[in-house]
């Protein structure tokens, strides 16, 4: 249908929207203002008439309404002046085309209608133009409610709800538009038809209606820095969890709830405020006022099944709001459908007095509010009435008209200009889900090893030897401080803090990174100590000045040296222990870990035991002597290095020699010969000679037979070389055994003191008079 239809005169040359000049000298008074909540009064001046109306009773009814203004004082503020003669005699020919032109009625649409509740509307029969803003958010937050990720996925959609009539001319007005890509404040539609609706997506980002925070911390026995490590242990660790939601909307949020997940090494307790279902927990919170916050604290008790990050679940929240997520609202939402304006005017008995009132026809399903009227008399260029707020809802298929008034002229004619729209029923909801980014907790877990480069040192003798440390963090956490305590045993000097090098991947730390403290007497060990002194420990911490930063599957290595001044033999066998207390954050958990087989020394007594002779006697022949030599071996162990010498006098010549073991028969040993002023220097290098073995050289020389020559010059023994004792078995490291431990002596019980006798002459104490009361104690 055009526009035209909504006309009452019937010339379609002239526009709707203009209205002719009204005659000059006609005042309109103010319009009479009134509260946003309550309809206005009728227009002032139009009083109801006495008698009896002539309209159909479909006029009456909507008419009702009014009927209680008639009698208002306002009524006579309108001046509806006599018209000059001149100006009301319109009714020759020459000034028709003129009258006609001047009875049409113009329509302007509303230009700030009044938006109400949709309860209130809803009250109203009728059909409405239905306008909603409906926004959807999804978001994801960090722990600390900070924006991760933000999507505002929002439809203004307009509903023509009227199963019979079309709705045009739809112009949208909307406010706080900045935060999306709508396009603008203003939104028009041309037609909707009936029952046919629009949408027109658009999209935003940036405001925000809920902040959810969680907070974890895994040490809650300390009450400062949160933390998120734990320490492997097959025994369960109680943390402390906090959810938190605050409204920051500008209007209440409704249906708030929050759920969280949890993996299944998380026990949940049960609470009050929250249900718990399978590995999950519920918090209905329902409506959360404007700046309102809420809490939940939860205790929740976890078990490291592995040392790989632990998934702590994850935390969401859901609401709904009347009201937009971009804060986008609609500031005035207008439109039209079928209407008609009409004047009736009915002359009086006497001519030239004129009864008028102007009336407006609602043709629609639609239910049409009236925001305002302006009538102008032919010829007058002030309007003689102007009501700006009028606010009048007209029902389906229903009429409004204006008070009846007396006019004189010979044929008056008017200008109407009816402000209207359908009535909008205007709905602005939203509604969101947010998740937390799902937070991980690290596991605490390290390996530690100590050695020393040998396992035996020999009674009273000088040793030295070289202690290495390594831990290995084998868990998920970064390990940033750590704390050792290290026992070294009796028999050594605790080293100087010079000696000791700390290295991570090769490279050394500063020393500014460590701190290493001697404590007088061992820490750890109970029994497997040393007789010759108390001993000492070393305390060692790793990450004073900064962060240590060992990052899982990095090693930590400590080395230092070790003097054994004078080793007893009453020292069989020692233990170094070393511990280990270490974590990941200042505040956080400390896990401890002991070297499950600490390094073992002993200390052998062992003395080197031989025996050597030479024996030179006559071989048969004048002048030709058999020389033996022997070396035995009586010691704890095989010697090395064994090396036999003797000296020939230098008038004798020597024949081959000959040397013998007890343990594998003849060897074969070359003789070394050098010429000496003394004589000729004889060597035989047997080598290593085992425990118990006996070496024999037989060798002859032989001598002028002439010469004078004592067997017992040749008797002294020239001597023997030979090393170090050799052990059986290399000096390796070695562990103490946790099953050959040996148990800790056991304390002798006190002896009883002895009974003092009883002095004589005091008759003992009848038991009867004991019986029921406990002894005095000294």
């Amino acid at each position: 249908m055009e526009l035209e239809d909504r006309e009452i005169s019937g010339e379609p040359d002239e526009e709707p929207g203009e209205a002719p000049s009204p005659p000059p000298g006609f005042d309109a008074p103010s319009p009479t203002p009134s509260g946003p909540d309550s309809p206005p009064p009728p227009p002032p001046g139009l009083d109801v008439p006495d008698e009896e109306s002539e309209e159909p009773a479909s006029l009456q009814d909507s008419l009702a309404a009014l009927s209680g203004a008639g009698d208002s004082q306002e009524a006579d503020e309108i001046d509806w002046a006599e018209p000059e003669s001149s100006v009301d005699s319109l009714d020759s020919e020459e000034d028709s085309p003129i009258a006609d032109a001047l009875s049409k009625a113009v329509v302007a649409p509303a230009s700030s209608p009044h938006l109400r509740s949709a309860r209130e509307v809803d009250a109203i029969p009728g059909d409405k133009l239905h306008a909603t803003l409906s926004e959807v958010e999804t978001s994801t937050l960090n722990p600390d409610g900070s924006i991760r990720r933000q999507t505002i996925e929002g439809e203004l959609i307009l509903r023509n709800a009227s199963k019979k009539h079309r709705a045009w001319d739809i112009e949208v007005l909307l406010s706080s538009t900045s935060a999306t890509d709508i396009g603008g404040r203003s939104i028009s539609v041309r037609e909707l038809e009936a029952t046919e609706d629009t949408v027109i997506p658009y999209s935003a980002s940036g405001p925000r209606m809920l902040v959810l925070k969680e907070s974890i911390d895994t040490n809650p026995e300390r009450d400062q820095e949160d933390s998120l490590s734990l320490v492997f242990s097959g025994e369960q660790q109680e943390i402390e969890l906090q959810l938190e939601v605050e409204n920051i909307s500008p209007g209440p949020l409704l249906e708030v709830e929050v759920s969280r997940t949890f993996p299944d090494n998380f026990h949940i307790p049960d609470g009050p405020e929250y249900s718990v279902g399978d590995s999950s927990i519920s918090w209905e919170i329902g409506r959360l006022n404007v700046g309102e916050s809420r809490v939940l604290a939860l205790s929740p008790r976890v078990t490291t099944g592995g040392v790989d990050k632990i998934s702590a679940g994850v935390a969401s929240a859901n609401y709904t709001a009347e009201a937009t997520v971009s804060r986008a609202d609609f500031d005035r939402v207008s439109g039209s459908t079928l209407h008609m304006m009409r004047v009736d005017k009915v002359e009086d008995d006497r001519p030239g007095i004129w009864h008028c009132k102007s009336v407006f026809e609602n043709r629609s399903s639609f239910v049409v509010t009236l925001s305002g009227v302006t009538v102008w008399q032919s010829g007058r260029e002030n309007p003689i009435l102007d009501i700006s707020d009028l606010r009048q809802d007209v029902p389906p298929e229903g009429s409004w008209s204006s008070m009846e008034k007396r006019v004189e002229a010979d044929s008056p004619s008017f200008t109407h200009e009816f402000r209207s729209s359908i009535l909008p029923r205007v709905a602005v909801e939203s509604r969101g889900s947010i998740d937390l980014k799902e937070q991980k907790l690290t596991v605490l877990d390290a390996v530690l090893l100590k050695q020393y480069d040998k396992s035996r040192i020999k009674s009273f003798v000088p040793s030295d030897i070289e202690a290495t440390i390594s831990i290995e963090n084998n868990g998920s956490a970064p390990i940033n401080v750590m704390r050792l305590l290290d026992d070294v045993p009796g028999i050594f000097d605790p080293p100087s803090q010079d000696d000791v090098s700390i290295e991570i991947g090769g490279t050394d730390l500063n020393e500014e990174q460590y701190l290493i403290e001697v404590i007088n007497g061992i820490q750890l060990e109970e029994r497997m100590i040393s007789p010759d002194s108390e001993g000492h420990g070393l305390r060692i911490t790793v990450g004073t000045s900064a962060p240590l930063g060992l990052q899982p599957g990095k090693t930590m290595v400590i080395r230092y040296p070790l003097h054994a001044p004078d080793p007893s033999p009453a020292n069989e066998l020692l233990a170094a222990p070393i511990r280990a207390d270490f974590g990941s954050e200042k505040f956080g958990p400390v896990a401890t870990r002991v070297v499950e087989r600490p390094p073992q020394m002993r200390v052998v007594h062992r003395r080197r035991n031989v025996s050597t002779g030479k024996e030179v006697f006559p071989a048969g022949n004048a002048g030709r002597y058999e020389v033996l030599l022997m070396f035995e071996n009586n010691s704890d162990s095989a010697l090395d290095d064994l090396a036999l010498h003797d000296v020939v006098p230098g008038t004798f010549s020597i024949e081959d020699s000959t040397v013998r073991s007890s343990i594998d028969g003849e060897r074969d040993v070359r003789m070394k010969k050098e010429a000496a002023p003394e004589g000729t220097h004889t060597e035989w290098k047997i080598g290593r000679i085992e425990r118990g073995e006996r070496i024999e050289v037989t060798y002859e020389i032989q001598g002028d037979p002439e010469s004078e020559y004592k067997v017992s010059d040749a008797q002294d023994f020239h001597g023997a070389t030979f090393g170090a004792e050799v052990d059986e078995e290399p000096n390796l490291p070695e562990w103490v055994d946790p099953e050959r431990v040996p148990e800790l002596p056991r304390q002798p019980e006190p002896e009883s003191e002895p009974e003092e006798p009883e002095p004589e002459g005091e008759e003992p104490q009848e038991e009867e008079s004991q019986e029921g009361e406990p002894e005095p104690q000294e």
